[in-house]
Parts: C-alpha cells; structure tokens; sequence
C-alpha cells in the first residue's frame, strides 16, 4: 500500500498523463490514463481483501485506510491521514528554546489537531475541495491562509503548522 502513495507512484502517473496528453494533441489518440489508473487501483484493492491481506496502514505519523492517534514527538514534524480519520496532539511540542515543526497532510479524510493556546502558533493552511476549522476560522473549498495566535511573533520561538487538507476536513482545536 505504501507505494501507492509514495513518490515513484505519483511520478509515473504524472508522467503517464503528460504522455497521453502530447498523444492526443499530436495523433489525436485519446488514452483514458485516469480510468486505468483508477481501475488498476481497485484490482489491486480487490486482490488484497480477496488473500486477506490488511489494506489499512499505520506507520509512526502515517495512517491511511484507518483511524489513528498520534502524540507529537520532536523526532516525528510529519502526520498524514489518507482515506482515513484521526487526532493529532501537538499540545506538548516544546518551544521554550527553539521553533517547533510540524506538517499535517489530510488526503480524502478528517482530522483533529490539537494545539496549546499558551504556545504561540503560526498556521499556514492550504486547501483544495476541503473544510479546515480554524480557532475564529473557517475556510470551505479552495484556498491558502495563514492563522496567527494573538501572541505570535516572528521573532520569538512558536510552533509552525503547515496544514494540507485535500477533499477532506481538519479542525484546529486549543486544548
């Protein structure tokens, strides 16, 4: 499952795409990458339950096809949530000394993340056909924006987020 959603997977298919896009503009051949892509995908998903094999993936920050809990670490920054829901804690991420990392990815799901409202925070939220809640904010469908806690200053240590939600919802709750 993992290298469905890994880099060589998406490399190839944009390449396929490109390919089939140069044929149809040169030959005027239409190629249906998409709809094999896709139904590749499901022969595939379809073999996997037929043997009995665990579709559900979950990795240190990573879940996908499942629902999953994950406590932020200093060794882990990212969190991805792909056909799946969770909560994502970052309400202990220490910040007294230096800045603090994190990316949270929510692909076709939802997910909590939690974040301490003592701890100045900087988000930057990008989302594309998805609900993201913000402390005061929220912004539906399309679109890229940035959250500052009231204490949040540049100069200071703070807590960045960067959040992606793609067809899917995430909600930033102060705990």
């Amino acid at each position: 499952m993992h290298i469905l959603f890994g880099s060589l997977f998406w490399g190839v298919l944009l390449i396929l795409l490109g390919f089939s896009i140069v044929i149809k503009a040169i030959f005027k051949i239409d190629i249906p990458v998409i709809k094999i892509v896709f139904a590749l995908l499901l022969i595939y998903w379809g073999i996997k339950i037929l043997f009995g094999f665990n579709i559900g993936h979950h990795s240190s920050g990573n879940a996908i096809f499942e629902e999953s809990k994950f406590k932020a670490s200093k060794s882990k920054n990212e969190y991805n949530l792909v056909f799946g829901n969770g909560e994502i804690d970052l309400s202990e991420l220490d910040v007294s000394q230096k800045n603090a990392y994190s990316e949270v990815n929510i692909v076709f799901g939802s997910g909590d993340i939690y974040i301490n409202p003592s701890v100045p925070t900087i988000i930057k939220v990008s989302s594309v056909f998805a609900e993201t809640r913000l402390p005061g904010k929220t912004i539906n469908f399309i679109g890229d924006y940035v959250y500052k806690s009231k204490d949040f200053s540049p100069e200071e240590p703070h807590l960045y987020l960067k959040l992606n939600v793609v067809f899917g919802s995430a909600r930033v709750k102060e705990i």
